[in-house]
């Protein structure tokens, strides 16, 4: 550390009382060589006095805030001077604490400790975090090559289910139902890829966002339409302004749309309606998905919109949801300005819903 004290006394007295502790100490008598010395070599912390000719501690203090290597350091002023407005400037300047002079030894060396072990714990946080962002980016490219990977042979696997459906008539029912569940687990597989290479697209800032202004009671209709194709025993409710124009990107709304649908029809038992209303208020439109599934506990409503965020409730097996598709529905809207997130819904199930400006 650095002690900084244009009184020789004290600083022979702060370093022996220092240095019997274990701490390696490098005494200076004026602003000049304390700043050269930190330059040189950052130190864990600095005792500082504030009364000291050509460059006070204040000054000291700030300009070692200006500099990008001592902006976190700690800096302990010591001064006779005891009030109140003297420590507020101290704390302002960016002092992280205020010993007054006479001063306790004991007080010295458990003020120093506890500032030194904050210091070493803000570093070795500091350096967990950044190993952490190196394994999240790891893991991302692993699962990127991954999906890569699988996006030929499930093409493959598409093309071959789609040859086999156009001669499906010689085929008896039973197996023209597994034909069809396991075209549409192909297609589920498809998409789940898709949102993941979405997902990392927006994190990262490549998807542009391409805003045209959109009748988004018309695409409701269509994306309900296109599910009902599926979903014949299924009722999707439509509640809407005849037209309900927005400026947004059709593209990225349209799949967004898709995506909260379909996990409101996966949630809703079957036979069960699921309702779609749409409304505008103070210049932003409003789109709500209402399902009459389990619910999502509140302790899961922020963390199923994160990336991989629902692997622990699925695993506790509190909600279910396949893929990254409300992670990649939270970065699409949020790329346009939006909000999204889901609600209660008496006396059960769940409104999702996302809110777009017009």
């Amino acid at each position: 550390m650095v002690i900084v004290d244009d009184s020789v006394e004290s600083l022979r007295l702060l370093a022996d009382l220092l240095d019997a502790q274990g701490y390696e100490v490098r005494p200076v008598t004026n602003g000049r060589q304390a700043l050269q010395a930190v330059e040189q070599d950052p130190p864990d912390l600095i005792l500082l006095d504030v009364n000291m000719p050509e460059m006070d501690g204040y000054e000291l203090c700030a300009r070692l805030r200006s500099n990008e290597r001592c902006r976190d350091l700690p800096v302990i002023f010591l001064t006779a001077m005891a009030d109140t407005v003297d420590k507020v400037r101290a704390f302002n300047v960016g002092g992280v604490d205020y010993i007054t002079k006479p001063f306790q030894l004991d007080e010295v060396v458990a003020r120093v400790r506890t500032h030194v072990a904050l210091k070493r714990a803000r570093a070795a946080l500091a350096h967990s975090y950044d190993r952490l962002r190196e394994l999240e980016k790891l893991r991302d490219d692993l699962v990127q090559m991954i999906v890569h990977d699988m996006a030929s042979p499930l093409l493959a696997v598409q093309i071959h289910l789609k040859n086999v459906k156009r001669h499906a008539t010689a085929l008896d029912e039973r197996s023209r139902e597994g034909l069809r569940e396991a075209a549409s687990s192909a297609d589920e597989l498809q998409r789940m890829i898709n949102d993941l290479l979405d997902v990392s697209r927006l994190e990262e800032g490549k998807m542009p966002v391409r805003n045209a202004v959109c009748d988004l009671t018309q695409m409701a209709r269509d994306v309900a339409a296109t599910f009902g194709i599926a979903e014949r025993a299924r009722q999707i409710e439509i509640e809407s302004p005849a037209t309900v124009n927005v400026a947004c990107d059709g593209t990225l709304t349209r799949r967004v749309l898709e995506n909260l649908l379909s996990n409101s029809i996966k949630h809703t038992p079957p036979g069960g309606p699921v309702q779609v209303s749409i409304t505008t208020l103070d210049g932003r439109v409003r789109f709500e998905v209402h399902d009459q599934g389990p619910g999502v506990p509140f302790t899961d409503r922020k963390k199923i919109f994160e990336k991989f965020g629902t692997v622990e409730s699925r695993r506790n097996r509190n909600y279910h949801s396949t893929g990254l598709g409300l992670a990649f529905c939270k970065l699409a809207i949020e790329a346009q300005r939006g909000t999204i997130g889901v609600d209660p819904r008496e006396p059960e199930g769940s409104t999702f819903w996302f809110e777009l400006p017009l």
